[in-house]
């Protein structure tokens, strides 16, 4: 028995190196149909590059007051943008990102 588990360790341990080896997709699991809760998408989801729930700078552009067309946000939600920011097209469909635009379009400074 040790000889058969001493001659699929080398195995075990390729197979389990190239798995590990494989890098992580960035793109979440497709949100359910309907409205989604956008300030708590932000706090889980976009708060780590886009600050205060988008009112500020961070690893991403303050959002808040954004001189950007509604267009171009709705391109950069669908397809992220190369080495910056992760698409997203496949996660939220097109009344959802609506809905985000909305929420950055009413972005104010924070009063807390």
């Amino acid at each position: 028995m040790n000889r058969k588990i001493s001659a699929l360790l080398p195995l075990i341990l390729a197979t389990s190196l190239t798995v590990s080896a494989t890098p992580a997709r960035a793109e979440q699991p497709a949100a359910p149909a309907g409205q989604i809760d956008v300030p708590q998408l932000f706090a889980t989801t976009c708060g780590w590059c886009h600050s205060d729930g988008g009112r500020a700078a961070g690893k991403g552009p303050q959002l808040m007051d954004t001189k950007r067309d509604d267009d171009f946000i709705r391109n950069r939600i669908k397809n992220g943008k190369s080495g910056a920011m992760p698409a997203f097209g496949a996660t939220f469909d097109d009344a959802q990102i609506d809905e985000i635009i909305k929420y950055i379009r009413a972005l104010k400074p924070d009063q807390g």
